[in-house]
């Protein structure tokens, strides 16, 4: 395959062209050879440390881990041990988020069950509630729901009763 110009490794690994030269700044990726205009000429290795970019940000790494399994492999060291460490820290860290979310299900689920059917059945809680009993009275735990619980506008969008508020 002959060198190629980052608009077509960026469509190729679907990155933008920012992505490749940030990669650069970053040492993940070599200094691409320059052709006489000055443009970017990526070659075969660049396609390799792409796909292992991918491969590694998809198993939850960090551009800071990936590139130190990079530098242990650019010092012509097998990089398992760092990768096995990082992974035993990763899997470490998915078994916490876990039990956490296991136990904020069940706070949810419990809070869920106290619901009546009814909203309208309890004035009082209502009455004391700014917006929500339920949602306030969830806020009042031990739980706090990081980036909207995962949750995204259409998401949320998509909820019986929401709609789109502008924030003038």
């Amino acid at each position: 395959m002959a060198e190629r110009l980052i608009g077509e490794v960026a469509r190729e690994f679907g990155v933008n062209r920012r992505t490749l030269r940030y990669y650069e700044t970053l040492r993940l990726l070599p200094p691409p050879r320059r052709s006489r205009g000055g443009y970017r000429l990526y070659d075969k290795e660049t396609d390799r440390r792409l796909a292992f970019i991918s491969k590694a940000k998809a198993l939850g790494l960090t551009l800071k881990e990936i590139q130190v399994v990079l530098a242990v492999a650019n010092g012509n060291e097998p990089p398992c041990n760092s990768v096995k460490q990082i992974l035993s820290d990763h899997v470490r860290r998915i078994d916490q988020q876990m039990a956490q979310l296991r136990s904020l299900k069940s706070e949810m689920q419990s809070m869920l069950a106290k619901c009546p059917s009814d909203p309208r059945s309890n004035r009082k809680a209502y009455h004391r509630a700014v917006v929500c009993p339920i949602i306030e009275d969830l806020s009042n735990g031990t739980h706090k729901i990081k980036n909207g619980g995962g949750r995204d506008d259409q998401d949320l969008l998509a909820l019986p009763g929401v709609q789109r508020v502008s924030a003038d």
